[in-house]
């Protein structure tokens, strides 16, 4: 299990072979041996000890076992360990028992016979994501052991740096002020200081000063007693009541209107407010949180907002960047998001890792809160266990030019999908007017490939099953085009 380089000891992963075929183990074992410890069991019974006994990484299975199922042992394995990649070897190619092994849990499935390049990709990726679902899983409980819960998975060194400064200043009282883009994890980042500060038994409230009218954000902050306008039959207290002994979140702070950030200053400064209708006024003891998508000292600077207020509620400032700045961030956020919502539906789905490069090309306008709503509607809508790109809103496979700057300004954590030989020189469907029709059917077929090539990251065999053809007619349709010329 370990090899030697340079005097270093190392450890290779270890691999699962299920075949009965005495010669498949040494072969693989040649192809892999550099890269992997290669175990064979040629019976489902055997194979089940060996995942006892050598604790294997992944897992390569052959559909013909003899006697036996090879999908149904490929459902015992995962039963012992779901977090184990496995992958189907078969000679019956089709798509009938690629679905089949897709929905029992399968990660990929590899034909026969089978290119050694293609098997180690595979093999790779299979382990590559295996790694990643386990550093979601170790990130989520730390971050619920420091923060009370895992929305705040990260692993960024500009999310990492925010999320220091807030474990800093939580023990404090100090207000602070969390700036950012919507949909970014502001009220997240709040909920994680209430958590980790000496008010986490209290309560925590939170008003949104954008989503209510000026005629009853007063009301909904400060309370009112019964009789202090028609209407009001009994006595209701406001948000700042609420969270005496917590925490009050203003979220949208910026629309808050001018009249009432005095009184929230007065507020603030003498601990005490007065309800509508109210004779004297009531104790409060609370922290506060606010959290604005705007420029707040750009609205000091424009007399929109006051300065003296600005600086009550911004003792310690916090900036959370927008998803675009933190690409590293999205595969771990898109597998925390699967995880869940996978155990909330009662569906065990899984993103490719073509899907999880895809999801990192885009840049996210609407942040973690995008991010979020598609992965809830894509475990929802999943009629199979693994999703590709193909199976993304085109939207979020090709986005639109009005988000190219962003993307170009965007650290990119890989490098983008190598051109293919015979990408159209246009920039899309329809062809050009002049093109006659065996033209425009070669420029629509073309133009599917090159698609097809940029969602699985310039993967062939990925890209032949999403365009329903084998590998080799897409080897053979790349090879017959010319590039940068529309045929004649």
């Amino acid at each position: 299990m370990k090899a030697t380089v340079k005097g270093r000891l190392l450890m290779r992963p270890t691999l699962l072979l299920v075949d009965d075929e005495p010669n498949m183990a040494w072969l693989l074992g040649q192809i892999l041996g550099n890269e992997y410890n290669v175990c064979a069991a040629s019976t489902g019974q055997e194979a089940l000890s060996r995942m006892r006994t050598e604790k294997p990484d992944l897992a390569l299975v052959d559909m013909r076992l003899g006697q036996e199922d090879g999908l149904q042992v490929l459902q015992e394995l995962r039963k012992t360990d779901p977090s184990m990649p496995v992958i189907v070897l078969t000679a019956y190619a089709t798509v009938k028992s690629a679905v089949e092994a897709m929905k029992a849990g399968a990660f990929d499935y590899v034909p026969k016979p089978f290119d050694p390049d293609e098997l180690k990709l595979t093999l790779s990726r299979a382990l590559a994501h295996a790694r990643l679902s386990r550093r979601v899983e170790e990130l989520e409980r730390e971050l619920r052991r420091r923060y009370g819960q895992a929305d705040l998975v990260a692993v960024s060194p500009q999310m990492l740096k925010v999320l220091a400064m807030a474990e800093k200043v939580a023990p404090s009282d100090a207000p602070v002020l969390i700036m950012g883009e919507s949909g970014t994890g502001k009220e997240v980042v709040a909920r994680a200081i209430h958590a980790l500060g000496p008010r986490h038994a209290g309560p925590f409230v939170a008003v949104n000063c954008a989503a209510l009218p000026e005629s009853l954000l007063e009301s909904e902050l400060f309370g009112y007693e019964a009789g202090a306008f028609t209407g009001a039959r009994t006595r209701k207290p406001g948000r700042f009541e609420c969270a005496h002994g917590g925490t009050l979140l203003l979220d949208e702070v910026a629309d808050m209107p001018p009249p009432l950030q005095a009184k929230i200053l007065r507020v603030l400064e003498d601990g005490e407010v007065f309800p509508l209708g109210a004779r004297k006024p009531c104790p409060v003891d609370v922290r506060v949180v606010s959290c604005t998508n705007r420029d707040l000292p750009g609205e000091v600077q424009r007399g929109t907002f006051r300065e003296d207020l600005y600086f009550r509620l911004a003792v310690i400032p916090l900036r959370i960047p927008p998803l675009r700045e933190r690409q590293e961030d999205i595969p771990l956020l898109a597998q925390h998001f699967v995880k869940s919502f996978s155990e909330k539906y009662g569906k065990h789905v899984q993103l490719s890792p073509e899907a999880l490069n895809t999801l990192q090309r885009y840049p996210w306008p609407g942040n973690v809160r995008e991010l979020r709503n598609l992965i809830e509607q894509m475990v929802i809508l999943a009629e199979k266990e693994v999703l590709e790109p193909v199976d993304f809103p085109p939207h979020i496979v090709r986005p639109s030019r009005a988000t190219e700057p962003e993307r170009q300004s965007a650290p990119c954590s890989g490098p983008p999908a190598a051109a293919e030989p015979g990408d159209p020189p246009f920039p899309g469907p329809p062809p050009p007017a002049e093109a006659s029709l065996r033209q425009a059917r070669l420029y629509a077929e073309w133009w599917a490939i090159r698609e097809a090539l940029r969602a699985t990251g310039g993967n062939r065999t990925r890209a032949a099953r999403i365009l329903g053809i084998s590998r080799r007619a897409l080897l053979q349709k790349l090879k017959t085009m010319p590039g940068g010329h529309l045929p004649s």
